[in-house]
């Protein structure tokens, strides 16, 4: 407080104590842009030899208001224009999918296209035939878009959800050939090019950390786990719940330390969601009210808070939206009617 107070004229007095203490916990860089104020201000009566008239010290002491205000913001904010881009760990970094009516597009089929009606969602309905809004929340795939789509959705003000699979093993991704084939099970039915992984072992949990840190530097908001739950498959692997669970909360707490919300996938066996429930931000279900499995998610996620996002598939015989989508709404679920190849376009429960 003395090196620096004692800099400026006029600070001598006891009731100006409060301001000092509070310009002594300044941080080192905002007390240089200060002196550089600072330094303005006086260099007139310095520059004379005599002592600053009281415009002077009025400015100074505004100056030093300032600097009062700024103390208590500095000292624990420190200098936000450096690392407003950065990642850093805390949940209170962390984008979590707000509960209540929320608007979003899952489009996997191939690269989002910014210029498509279709693939954007824009210009829906919902299930009465009224205009539904356009989505401010996108779930796209990891691999397949740049950091450039993921920064031109940001800049419209939308959050971006990054798709990966976790307990699978697809031939074309570009890390496929660093899974060890020990780790490599059986083929998904009805996906030739895939592969259940060995979930146990530590080689797949290194390679699925990087497919969540590809993520997040390319500056996505969340993780889409696909295939969390391999444990009700026959994967080639005696993979339990509990193993299942232990391997997505590693998933999910790296992912919080690199600044990402971690959904849960699917996963609607009640006692798997409710083991699951404390370590993820959001659940994203597909076909819950077709296979009557939405009691897995409601009402332990209402009353926690977290945001449900649902999806019925209209090519594969989905229930009339007319009976789901008033009891969705009522569960606070963000329901939408797509076709399975998530190629683009959807309607909206809400």
């Amino acid at each position: 407080m003395a090196g620096y107070a004692g800099k400026l004229p006029g600070f001598a007095r006891p009731e100006h104590a409060p301001i000092m203490q509070a310009m002594a916990r300044i941080p080192p860089y905002a007390l240089r842009w200060l002196r550089r104020l600072a330094g303005r201000s006086v260099r007139g009566p310095a520059a004379t030899g005599r002592p600053p008239d009281r415009s002077s010290q009025r400015s100074l002491l505004g100056l030093a208001l300032v600097a009062t205000a700024l103390g208590g913001v500095l000292t624990t904010a420190g200098p936000a224009s450096r690392h407003s881009a950065a990642r850093r760990p805390g949940p209170a970094r962390i984008w979590r999918p707000p509960t209540g009516p929320l608007q979003w597009q899952w489009e996997l089929d191939h690269p989002l296209r910014l210029n498509n009606a279709a693939d954007m969602g824009i210009a829906a309905k919902t299930y009465t035939g009224a205009p539904a809004a356009n989505p401010t929340v996108y779930d796209i795939d990891g691999f397949d878009n740049s950091a450039a789509t993921v920064a031109a959705l940001h800049r419209r003000g939308d959050r971006v959800i990054c798709y990966i699979e976790v307990g699978a093993a697809e031939r074309y991704r570009p890390d496929y050939r660093r899974f060890p084939t020990f780790v490599l099970g059986r083929v998904m039915p009805g996906y030739p090019a895939e592969r259940y992984l060995d979930i146990r072992s530590n080689a797949v949990l290194s390679i699925i950390k990087g497919r969540i840190a590809m993520c997040a530097r390319k500056g996505f908001d969340a993780i889409e786990p696909d295939i969390d739950d391999s444990y009700t498959d026959k994967t080639g692997f005696p993979i339990t719940r509990a193993i299942n669970v232990a391997y997505d909360v590693k998933l999910a707490d790296y992912a919080h330390h690199l600044g990402l919300a971690f959904a849960l996938k699917n996963g609607d066996e009640p006692a798997f969601a409710a083991a699951m429930l404390p370590h993820v931000d959001f659940a994203l279900d597909e076909q819950c009210f077709d296979y009557s499995t939405c009691n897995a998610f409601f009402p332990r996620f209402a009353r926690a808070h977290k945001a449900v996002l649902q999806v019925e598939y209209v090519d594969q015989g989905a229930p009339p939206a007319a009976r789901v989508c008033p009891l969705a709404n009522r569960m606070d679920f963000d329901t939408l009617y797509l076709n399975s190849n998530l190629a683009g376009g959807r309607m909206t429960c809400r």
